[in-house]
C-alpha cells in the first residue's frame, strides 16, 4: 500500500495537525522527498515529533520509512518520463498516454494560434458585455456550463443556453445589443452554434467562437475566434484544449474584477459570513 493510499485510508481519523502534514505531503511530495523531518515540520508549522508520529500513525516505523516511500514514488515518475517503458498498441496505458500527449500538443498550439493582441481584445469585449450567453454543441456543453459558473462567481452575468430549440429561442428572444454571445464547439461541425451566433449578430450583439477546428462553421460567422486545436482521430473528441482556453479567459476576467478593492472587500465579507459558525456551535466548541 502506497503512502497516498494510507493517507486516504486514515485521513478522516487524523488530528488537525496530522492533516496539515498529510495535505502538505500530498500537494508537494517532490519537495518533501528532499526534506528531513525537522524541515517538513518547519514548513508545515508543527513540531518535529508531530511529523514522526504522523508517519507512525500511517503504519511506518518512523519518518525515514515514509520518506523512502515518497522517494520511490518520485523516482518512478521521473523514470516514467525519461525512460518510458514500451507499450503494446491498444494497451489501455498506451491509449491513455497517447491522448494525454495529443492534449499537451493542443495546449501548446493554443498560444501559437491566439496572439496576445487577440486575447486582449476578446477579454475587453467580454468585460464590456452587459450579459454573456454561452451556446455549445456536443461535448462542449459541460464546458459552457463550467465557464458560465466561473464567470458568475466573479459577479459577471453569464448564462449557458439550453440545448433544446424551444428554451434556447425563449432565451435568445431577450437578447440586447450590449450582450455578447459565445459559441463553443470542438468538432468540425457546429451548425447549431453558428445559427445562434448569426442571430446574435443580427441583433447587434458581439460574438465570440471557441473552436477546436477552424473548419467549424461557427468560427466563420463569429466576430472573433479563439482556436483551441483538438485533433481528431480518436473515438472521443477531447475537450481539454477548449476547456483550457475557456478557463484562461475566465481567469483573465477574474483578475481584472478582483483588482477592484471594493470587489475584494465585498467578497471577503460574504465569504466570512458564510463560513461563520452559529453561536450555539461556537459555545459547544469552546466547552
Amino acid at each position: 500500500m502506497s503512502y497516498r493510499e494510507r493517507i486516504r485510508m486514515y485521513y478522516e481519523r487524523l488530528s488537525p495537525s496530522y492533516r496539515r502534514v498529510a495535505d502538505f505531503i500530498l500537494a508537494r511530495y517532490y519537495d518533501v522527498a528532499f526534506m528531513t523531518a525537522a524541515q517538513l515540520a518547519q514548513a508545515v508549522g508543527v513540531d518535529t515529533t508531530t511529523v514522526v508520529r504522523f508517519a507512525q500513525r500511517l503504519g511506518y516505523n518512523g519518518y525515514p520509512d515514509l520518506l523512502q516511500e515518497i522517494r520511490r514514488q518520485v523516482r518512478e515518475e521521473i523514470y516514467g518520463v525519461y525512460q518510458p517503458q514500451p507499450l503494446a498498441h491498444g494497451d489501455p496505458a498506451e491509449v491513455f498516454k497517447a491522448q494525454v500527449e495529443r492534449d499537451m500538443a493542443g495546449l501548446r498550439q493554443i498560444l501559437v494560434h491566439n496572439p496576445a493582441a487577440l486575447v486582449q481584445e476578446v477579454v475587453a469585449m467580454l468585460e464590456a458585455a452587459n450579459r454573456i450567453f454561452l451556446v455549445a454543441e456536443s461535448y462542449a456543453g459541460p464546458v459552457a456550463q463550467l465557464l458560465a459558473t466561473e464567470l458568475r462567481h466573479h459577479d459577471i452575468r453569464a448564462e449557458a443556453l439550453p440545448e433544446d430549440p424551444v428554451n434556447r429561442a425563449a432565451t435568445l428572444a431577450d437578447l440586447e445589443s450590449q450582450d455578447v454571445v459565445v459559441g463553443l464547439t470542438v468538432t468540425t461541425h457546429g451548425e447549431g452554434v453558428a445559427r445562434v451566433l448569426e442571430f446574435a449578430r443580427s441583433q447587434g450583439c458581439r460574438t465570440l467562437a471557441l473552436v477546436g477546428s477552424l473548419e467549424n462553421e461557427a468560427g466563420r460567422v463569429a466576430d472573433r475566434v479563439i482556436h483551441a486545436p483538438s485533433e481528431e482521430g480518436s473515438p472521443l473528441q477531447s475537450v481539454v484544449p477548449i476547456t483550457a482556453a475557456a478557463t484562461g479567459l475566465a481567469q483573465a476576467l477574474a483578475v481584472r474584477r478582483m483588482a477592484s478593492p471594493s470587489r475584494r472587500r465585498r467578497f471577503a465579507e460574504v465569504y466570512h459570513f458564510l463560513i461563520r459558525q452559529p453561536i450555539a456551535q461556537e459555545a459547544e466548541v469552546a466547552n
